[in-house]
């Protein structure tokens, strides 16, 4: 069974799915929320790290982490909604423990995972905003100056995003550039951009991965704006979703 992990309004993951059961896959999109109240969590790690996890949903169903053939993971908290209400203390300490089974459960399956959590976001891989600038610009992509301080009136993560709109002559629009496993799925991005995307990924080591590269464009300029691992998934199409199936089989 493919799985797809996501939250109650991540209304692209649910697309996704859809799509993926009228193209034959069985298919089941399971809300964190849903995890939240799962009836029972069974999550083993062996003496050699080989992972055994099985969930019982609240409305009966069972998934088997040995039966999955794929999971396209979009999960960006931990399924820790039913200590909503706990003392503070304890919803923490719930909190940090759900995510770092979450972690554990995804990281663990052999089946295709796609995006594998990492211990900054269960999402995927997700760096630091300045990071994914400098990699960027490693990477050869059009990055203008950021900076960074207590008098900046943008949060970190739109560093990159207010350095183009800044850098930027003229009007300009923004473009989210899909990359899943390094291939760019957008046809008309120059070449060069796309050069550069496909490096980004590998020195991010998300070759296996898939991401939004922000952009703002202004004529033949492509500026990096910023990069996410839950980009939209609609803008894809039938591209998206047959790369994605044939990647969820591998």
């Amino acid at each position: 069974m493919l799985l797809v992990l996501c939250s109650l309004d991540d209304t692209d993951s649910q697309w996704f799915a859809r799509r993926a059961t009228r193209a034959g896959r069985a298919c089941a999109a399971v809300t964190t929320e849903h995890l939240s109240f799962a009836r029972r969590h069974d999550h083993r790690v062996g003496p050699a790290g080989d992972v055994r996890t099985t969930i019982e949903l609240a409305d009966g169903v069972v998934l088997d982490g040995s039966a999955l053939t794929g999971v396209l993971n979009r999960v960006r908290e931990p399924p820790a909604l039913a200590w909503y209400r706990a003392e503070p203390a304890e919803r923490d300490y719930a909190s940090a423990e759900l995510f770092a089974y979450t972690l554990s459960w995804l990281a663990g399956l052999r089946c295709p995972v796609r995006n594998k959590p990492t211990p900054q976001c269960l999402a995927g891989p997700a760096p630091d905003p300045v990071h994914a600038w400098a990699a960027a610009h490693a990477a050869g992509l059009r990055c203008a100056p950021i900076r960074l301080g207590t008098a900046t009136p943008w949060p970190p993560g739109d560093a990159a995003l207010a350095g183009a709109r800044a850098a930027a002559a003229g009007p300009v629009r923004a473009r989210q550039v899909l990359c899943l496993d390094r291939e760019v799925l957008d046809r008309d991005v120059p070449p060069a951009t796309a050069a550069g995307v496909r490096r980004l990924t590998g020195l991010l080591g998300a070759a296996t991965a898939l991401l939004g590269i922000d952009f703002l464009v202004g004529g033949d300029d492509w500026w990096f704006a910023g990069l996410t691992a839950l980009p939209t998934l609609r803008t894809g199409g039938d591209l998206l979703v047959d790369r994605l199936l044939r990647a969820l089989e591998a």
